[in-house]
């Protein structure tokens, strides 16, 4: 009888989000625009039907990073504020 159940991806949460959030307009000097299009780049993925799977993980992560960076002429957010986010998601990635 060994019936496995995938146990749940580390990810980051609405709650964490907001945290991050906090910090990259503090530290990193991010604009409430520049914020606000990052969330609407990942909303799909935090608000996900299935509870267990609300959140960011690793591989959603990779994969909005990676439009952020093919489309950095249209989001008019830095390399460089790229850089941060994906940092500071990881370390909450990374905690979970």
């Amino acid at each position: 009888m060994g019936f496995f159940f995938d146990t749940p991806k580390p990810r980051v949460t609405e709650s964490e989000w907001r945290k991050i959030r906090d910090n990259l307009y503090s530290l990193h000097g991010f604009t409430t625009r520049e914020l606000d299009r990052v969330e609407e780049i990942f909303r799909g993925d935090m608000h996900e039907e299935n509870e267990r799977d609300k959140g960011i993980d690793s591989a959603e992560l990779v994969k909005g990073i990676q439009y952020m960076r093919d489309h950095i002429d249209t989001l008019y957010i830095s390399k460089e504020k790229i850089n941060a986010l994906e940092t500071e998601m990881i370390k909450y990635i990374a905690k979970s």
